[in-house]
């Protein structure tokens, strides 16, 4: 296992800032001041080309991993032979309940099958929608504080609705997940363990909603009272592999970046793993598809594909509605006529044409006086 940098060297160092400030700047422009409506709140992603920065994504973590000097990519499947070059496999599942049976032991035997591999799983128990809503109502006209206020408490609502409704199972074989309180940022209060040195805990606003219970042995590494914020396994099979368990993403989604200590702790997490590749994985509620059926890749499944389907099925008629048009003959054929080879008139003809062609009407004109004063030659 890597030992960990100080925190200044890791969350503070001087390459961060050419980037951190600007980055977390433009995420402000981008979310701030937009209607309810609005508002990105996608979980556990990163942007796309046509899409703005979510609350909750993970754009600013993925650049944190980039200014360590980590390669950074992020997918949506665990194909098996794609991910033996991957050393560090960061998830954010956008799921209530625990991870399926069949996804825990792939990643058991994907860090079992390599050495100083790190799988760090985030739980899903915070939204950042509610933090905005209420960060942005003091900044608001005074006549449109209520509506930030009352958009806060909607959206703790719809929160705390979709983990109700999705926590099905709580129980897998890495932890079993104890329902809290809602999982919003307040007083933290006293932190404890390795990694809560040098954080100012007054500056920290983590969520302590529901808990992450280690079922395997495990080290704490950061706490809160009774809440188990952090904490750290070594794989029994890995030869130093591990896997990082993490309550919630209450300091380590995009808008909760902004905070300073914040950021300390999420270098402090980036300084546990080792050097080489890291993978965001994004997933929805059942957890990543694994090793999915390959598809052909010839050309015949673009037909499938909507709407090239539609489109390229109607070109397909057209074309061959042309090629019966203008190739086929029907009705009997005609016949051409002879062309003969002792008339003379297409020897004038081919030298006008030769003539035209050089688009010299002088030279034409003194060919053509050449040509009257040649002798005629005799006819054998």
């Amino acid at each position: 296992m890597m030992p960990a940098r100080p925190i200044e060297s890791a969350a503070t160092a001087h390459p961060w800032r050419s980037w951190l400030l600007p980055a977390l700047g433009g995420l402000a422009l981008t979310v701030g001041g937009c209607a309810e409506q609005d508002l990105e709140t996608s979980y556990g992603g990163q942007r796309s080309l046509l899409s703005t920065a979510s609350v909750n994504g993970t754009d600013v973590f993925a650049n944190l991993f980039t200014a360590a000097g980590h390669e950074v990519d992020s997918r949506r499947v665990l194909i098996t032979s794609a991910m033996q070059s991957v050393e560090t496999i960061v998830w954010f599942p956008d799921d209530f309940a625990a991870p399926e049976p069949d996804v825990c032991q792939w990643f058991d035997q994907w860090l079992s099958d390599g050495s100083g591999r790190t799988l760090i799983y985030v739980g899903r128990d915070f939204d950042a929608a509610p933090l905005y809503w209420r960060k942005m109502a003091p900044l608001a006209p005074p006549d449109q504080q209520q509506a930030f206020r009352s958009r806060a408490s909607q959206a703790a609502l719809r929160a705390r609705g979709r983990a109700d409704a999705n926590s099905d199972d709580l129980a897998c074989d890495w932890f079993t997940i104890e329902p809290g309180d809602a999982g919003e940022p307040g007083d933290t209060g006293d932190l404890a363990g390795p990694w809560s040195q040098g954080i100012q805990a007054d500056n920290a606003q983590l969520a302590l909603g529901a808990r992450l219970v280690p079922s395997i042995p495990a080290r704490r590494q950061l706490t809160s009272g009774a809440n188990l914020l952090v904490a750290r396994a070594r794989r029994p099979l890995g030869d130093g592999s591990q896997l990082i368990l993490v309550a919630n993403g209450s300091f380590l989604l995009n808008l909760p970046l902004v905070n300073h200590e914040h950021r300390k702790l999420a270098g402090q997490l980036i300084a546990a793993v080792g050097p080489g590749q890291v993978v965001f994985l994004e997933s929805g509620p059942g957890g990543p598809p694994i090793d999915p059926p390959q598809v052909d890749n010839s050309l015949w499944t673009v037909f499938g594909a909507w709407p090239l389907n539609v489109v390229l099925l109607h070109l397909a008629v057209l074309g061959l509605i042309f090629c019966f048009a203008r190739w086929p003959i029907f009705g009997r054929p005609r016949v051409s006529p002879d062309e003969t080879t002792s008339d003379f008139g297409k020897h004038v003809d081919a030298m006008g044409e030769l003539l035209r062609r050089t688009k010299d009407r002088n030279y034409a004109l003194a060919k053509l006086a050449e040509l009257e004063h040649v002798p005629a030659t005799p006819v054998p």
